[in-house]
């Protein structure tokens, strides 16, 4: 079982991945993240819409598209970390 004060294979104390609780706006999950940049792409393909709302998609996917390579960035650099980590007891183990 897992518990609060569970430890990574780094040493230290198991970190969320999440976003941190700072930001003004509700945390979207990566998933909703995508589909969301899915369907503003949808809709910048359609010649009817508005200039306006146009630039105002743009920008709303640029935004979700820097948070969602943010944190994949993060979960990139992550698991590196974590695999250094792993190879580095292993070879301690081995010594």
């Amino acid at each position: 079982a897992i518990t609060s004060g569970c430890v990574c294979a780094m040493g230290g104390p198991a970190r969320s991945w999440r976003l941190s609780s700072e930001m003004a706006e509700p945390e979207v999950t990566l998933d909703k993240a995508l589909e969301r940049l899915e369907a503003i792409a949808d809709k910048l393909e359609d010649p009817a819409l508005d200039l306006d709302d146009a630039v105002r998609l743009y920008e709303e996917g640029l935004h979700l598209y820097a948070e969602c390579a943010k944190r994949l960035d993060a979960a990139d650099l992550r698991i590196t970390q974590l695999a250094d980590a792993l190879a580095k007891q292993a070879r301690r183990e081995q010594a």
